[in-house]
């Protein structure tokens, strides 16, 4: 897994994982729903920061724990993690 990324990069990962796009308003963040179903109780989307060339440190790891409590391994991610 790369230890560091930005916006495109994460971008490109959720859609490899099959994320949708949901419609935005001019905002900075865009919100990219989940294709699997979640627990009661949890978001089914993940709000994506824009235009950072590179997440901190505390930034990426919530965002990859983020997928994974969404339902999908470190493995998968790894492989669509440009």
């Amino acid at each position: 897994m790369r230890s560091s990324f930005g916006s495109n990069e994460l971008i490109k990962c959720l859609r490899c994982l099959g994320f949708t796009k949901q419609r935005s308003t001019g905002s900075s963040h865009e919100k990219y729903s989940s294709p699997n179903a979640v627990a009661k109780g949890t978001r089914p989307f993940i709000m994506v920061i824009l235009g950072r060339k590179i997440y901190d440190n505390h930034t990426r790891t919530s965002y990859l724990r983020q997928i994974r409590n969404l339902g999908f391994t470190t493995e998968k991610i790894t492989n669509c993690m440009p």
